[in-house]
């Protein structure tokens, strides 16, 4: 074990101990009367043994297993040092076992956190999205019920926000948008016969296809094909410089999530900064997958959840500790006007990826949250997260709408995460529900 490792185990144990030592965590008491109890009945036992000593015979053997050839006060220490370290682990382990029959089937924290955000309420989590920016205004709208506040590092490469530019949304000061970068980069994939795709216009107009192999950053101007250079590997990180703001909030956040957003231009590409991923490695932060609602056609055709959290890895070299996936299935209207635009339903792959029980936790004044597995480490959790409602987008050109004098945008139904279910569904997960 490493200096490093053990200095980190040493001030973990501080910091557990400066925990449980908090008044208000109703512990401590409790401690307390066990001690007075176990004395009891340790004295009681003793009379009973000190009389049976001084009136029946004993065994050799006895003589040694009471240990009466040490000194009296040696061997009093010695026994109640047992004692003491019996009693802890019974406990600790009377605890854990009655913990798994009550609490949420997701949650993975040790008993002195359960304990002590139960009984002292800490301030709402600090969260950095990775997200698009339509998903970002998302979890922004409703964002006071599950964070103390949230800062969106837009994608440097979709195109959909200013080049260095800070955002401030209308409806809190506290949240912004920021560019992870202040030079300018392209996003560009790279698909499975060997043709590269510069910039997110040319990966966005994709409906089908030759699958998507990897994608990979280059500065503007830059020839794509140098900088993969002939190599076969997946991730091809890029050392341009990042700016400090964004790493210090991922170093400071309480909670990384990812999604919702276009996941090969929104999500991805942040993820090939060289100090984004590294800062995303050392953190401590809860990181939370938002699955797409649909898969995006030409892009991530035939995803389901597991395919998500693999790539993430891949790219990012960590592990989600939980996935949000939609459980509400889309109605009629809606699933035929996404399957005629070669979009299918992210789902869980409870086939081929998960095995177990489906827990059902939440509800009341919170959100319902179902546990349908695990993937590489990652609970998988389900729950009504989306919405239908009306969006204007542009009239296809040669559209029977697109007539004289008409409007130049018409109104279409389309599926999208509904904020206030969202919201809901992170404040279970987080906690603070």
């Amino acid at each position: 074990m490493g200096t490093g490792r053990v200095l980190t185990d040493a001030r973990d144990l501080v910091a557990d101990l400066g925990k449980w030592s908090r008044l208000g965590m109703h512990v401590k008491r409790w401690i307390l009367l066990l001690v007075i109890a176990c004395t009891g009945i340790s004295l009681g036992i003793a009379f009973i043994l000190v009389q049976i000593y001084r009136t029946q015979p004993f065994p050799e053997w006895v003589f040694y297993v009471t240990l009466q050839p040490v000194d009296r006060t040696w061997r009093a220490l010695l026994f109640m040092t047992i004692g003491i370290l019996g009693v802890g682990v019974a406990v600790v382990q009377l605890n854990r076992s009655l913990l798994l029959a009550v609490q949420p089937p997701y949650a993975q924290g040790r008993l002195v956190d359960l304990v002590y955000n139960y009984r002292l309420p800490q301030r709402r989590p600090r969260v950095v999205a990775f997200a698009g920016h339509r998903g970002f205004v998302a979890l922004q709208t409703h964002r006071d019920r599950f964070g103390e506040k949230l800062l969106g590092i837009a994608s440097i490469g979709d195109g959909l926000l200013p080049l260095g530019l800070d955002e401030p949304l209308v409806r809190s000061a506290t949240d912004r948008m920021i560019s992870p970068v202040d030079e300018p980069l392209d996003v560009c994939a790279e698909l499975e016969h060997g043709t590269i795709l510069t910039g997110a216009p040319a990966i966005r107009s994709r409906r089908g296809g030759v699958p998507i192999k990897r994608v990979f950053l280059a500065a503007v101007g830059q020839d794509p094909q140098s900088v993969i250079g002939g190599t076969t590997g997946l991730v091809t990180h890029t050392d341009a410089p990042v700016r400090a703001e964004a790493i210090h909030a991922i170093r400071e956040a309480d909670v990384i999530i990812f999604g919702p957003g276009s996941f090969y231009l929104s999500i991805l590409p942040n993820l090939l900064l060289d100090e984004v991923a590294e800062a995303i490695r050392a953190s401590k932060a809860r990181k939370v997958l938002i699955a797409n609602l649909m898969t995006e056609p030409g892009q991530t055709d035939l995803f389901d959840v597991g395919d998500y959290v693999r790539a993430l890895h891949a790219y990012g070299g960590f592990t989600l500790d939980y996935v949000l996936v939609n459980s509400a299935s889309a109605d009629r209207v809606i699933s035929e006007r996404y399957a005629a635009s070669l979009a299918t339903p992210v789902v869980a792959d409870t086939d081929r990826d998960f095995v177990g029980s489906r827990d059902t936790v939440g509800g009341g004044g919170g959100h319902t949250l179902k546990k349908i597995g695990v993937e590489d480490s990652t609970v998988i959790l389900a729950a009504d997260l989306a919405t239908r409602m009306a969006e204007r987008v542009p009239t296809p050109h040669g559209s029977r709408d697109a007539t004289p004098g008409a409007p130049a945008t018409m109104s279409i139904v389309v599926y999208r995460h509904d904020p206030a279910k969202l919201a809901s569904a992170l404040a279970t997960l987080l906690g603070v529900a």
